[in-house]
Order: structure tokens, then sequence, then C-alpha cells
């Protein structure tokens, strides 16, 4: 059995764009799991100037590949250029696996 699943890491702005897109998500069935971490300080540069947000982090779980993740973000996110990036996995318990191939 591959025990392989593909984890993506996100942010969003507010608390309930975070809820949307994790929605969203889930409501196309090509994800296992959102998991939201709330509150997390970013900060950064924008037009020269810094910036300080408050986001949240999205960890993403899904066996689709990185394209299709990718144009579904861009579809339902509300950041004209969302960041999104693919962590490697080695293996994942074959429990995880089997309950996510179920729900999926």
């Amino acid at each position: 059995m591959n025990l392989r699943i593909n984890i993506f890491y996100t942010t969003c702005g507010s608390p309930k764009q975070s809820k949307k897109l994790a929605k969203a998500m889930l409501s196309d069935k090509m994800i296992v799991c959102v998991n939201v971490v709330k509150n997390v300080e970013s900060y950064y540069r924008d037009s020269g100037s810094l910036k300080k947000s408050n986001e949240s982090i999205l960890l993403i779980k899904t066996f689709h590949t990185k394209k299709k993740i990718e144009n579904l973000i861009k579809k339902n996110h509300p950041y004209d250029i969302p960041f999104l990036v693919q962590l490697e996995t080695k293996k994942v318990n074959s429990e995880y696996i089997l309950w996510a191939r179920k729900n999926t």
C-alpha cells in the first residue's frame, strides 16, 4: 500500500476566510483534512514598506498532486497571490491512510 500523502502549507487572513477556504476544499472532496492554526503574526515587505498581518496557517492533507491543489487554492483563496508549498512526507501510518482513502 502506498503510504504517501501530500501535505500543503498556505496562509490565509481572517479566521472567517480560513474556514471558508477549508470548507470549499473539503466540499470538492479533493482533500482529506485541513488543520487551521489561528493567530499567527506574519511580517513581510510590500510596496517598499514593512507590514504585519494576523493570519492563519492551513496544513492541507491530500492524495492529489500539487497542480490540482494549486488550481483549487487559486480558485478559492482570498489572496491575489497566495503562498503554497508542498511539504515532503515519508511514511504515514497505514491506519490513517486507510481512513483517509475511505473518506475522500
